[in-house]
């Protein structure tokens, strides 16, 4: 079974193909100008479709780096 930082990084490089791998757990809004809103539209619909979890209204707000994504689906429990 995945883990939920291989499956993370998979919605990653789905979401940002041109983003070197390495860079993936530094990631941020702050520090990559691709991440757009409509970047994190897709990212939140990709781990959605990866995880088979919504990210929710008061977890979007918070859903703005690689760290806390992990934290988010470590939190929910993801598989």
């Amino acid at each position: 079974m995945d883990s939920v930082t291989e499956k993370l990084n998979r919605c990653f490089a789905a979401t940002f193909p041109t983003l070197d791998p390495g860079k993936y757990a530094a990631a941020s809004v702050e520090n990559l100008s691709e991440w757009d809103s409509i970047k994190q539209l897709t990212l939140l619909t990709v781990i959605g479709e990866e995880f088979g979890r919504e990210i929710d209204f008061e977890e979007f707000e918070d859903a703005n780096s690689y760290e806390a994504l992990i934290g988010i689906l470590q939190a929910g429990q993801v598989r």
